[in-house]
């Protein structure tokens, strides 16, 4: 009755977080999916032309567009 009680403690004492060996190659292709989606977004944010994160006067044809417009009305009116 000794040994199993030993035994019993022992499978008792071991942490219960442990992950099946099977569960490695689905958290290897988790993690690569997750880098190369960083890696993916920051090169489209780093080095696309036509995405504008920030006021770019050299990027932006809004101002031509409304200036435009400004110079139709001005004709217009006269």
């Amino acid at each position: 009755m000794r040994p199993s009680r030993v035994l019993l403690n022992a499978a008792k004492a071991a942490p219960k977080t442990k992950v099946p060996v099977e569960m490695y190659p689905l958290f290897a292709a988790v993690g690569v999916a997750c880098a190369s989606g960083v890696y993916f977004t920051y090169r489209h944010f780093a080095y696309d032309k036509e995405l504008r994160l920030w006021q770019n006067a050299n990027l932006s044809t809004l101002d031509d567009v409304l200036n435009k417009e400004v110079q139709k009305e001005k004709e217009s009116k006269e």
